[in-house]
């Protein structure tokens, strides 16, 4: 009897030990904040290109994955640009799935919905607000025995006369820190978009230029 409640005690114990780690494994979650040195172009419809100004755009995000089959990650995105002659906040809410996880590739691929809400002053002040689809895509390749990373990430489609592309790539370093993966980022990122009567604004758009931040993984 008495190995018995011993070994119930010792099973007990070694469970509740193994649960944390269990529960890392089936629930993760990464958030991440950003800085964009972005330069902004318009262009009318059958008109001249026009300079919307430049920006630090500041942002940050945070995704949820699980282990549901069929239920897909969801991931949240944000930022918001402030330039002389125009201005926008986008907003995007990601629904995606793990296609490949592990050291060497990770890929993700997904729907996006996104909220375009600005100013464009060279229209003479015309404001917009609006929500579009669109595919996105996550790829990250593992440099061999370095702590360097290639990633990209891709959002674009085409609904209702507008289309959207929104595209980044670079490079991250992830710091040896125990428990959790901490990743400082560099890339480059460019957002084209053509409104096409989007809540009464048609406009070409396109902003690019060099993005920072900082990840973590947990």
């Amino acid at each position: 009897m008495k190995k018995l409640m011993t070994s119930a005690v010792a099973l007990a114990v070694t469970s509740a030990l193994a649960m944390p780690a269990q529960a890392a494994m089936l629930l993760g979650a990464k958030a991440g904040v950003y800085g964009w040195v972005a330069e902004t172009d318009v262009t009318p419809v059958g008109g001249a290109e026009l300079n919307g100004g430049d920006d630090v755009a500041k942002g940050a995000y945070v995704a949820i994955e699980h282990f549901i089959p069929l239920i897909p990650n969801v991931k949240l995105r944000y930022h918001n640009y402030e330039a002389d002659r125009f201005e926008m906040t986008q907003t995007d809410m990601i629904a995606y799935y793990e296609i490949l996880d592990n050291d060497a590739l990770a890929f993700d691929i997904g729907v996006n919905f996104s909220n375009y809400d600005g100013i464009d002053r060279t229209a003479g002040g015309k404001a917009f607000d609006s929500w579009t689809p669109s595919i996105y895509s996550e790829a990250i390749i593992g440099l061999p025995a370095t702590p360097l990373s290639l990633y990209g990430e891709m959002n674009f489609g085409s609904f209702d006369g507008t289309s959207t592309f929104d595209g980044q790539f670079g490079l991250f370093y992830t710091l040896p820190i125990p428990a959790i993966d901490v990743n400082l980022k560099a890339g480059y990122r460019v957002i084209d978009n053509d409104f096409d009567n989007f809540d009464g604004y048609s406009r070409e758009f396109n902003q690019e230029g060099f993005i920072f931040g900082a990840e973590i993984v947990m």
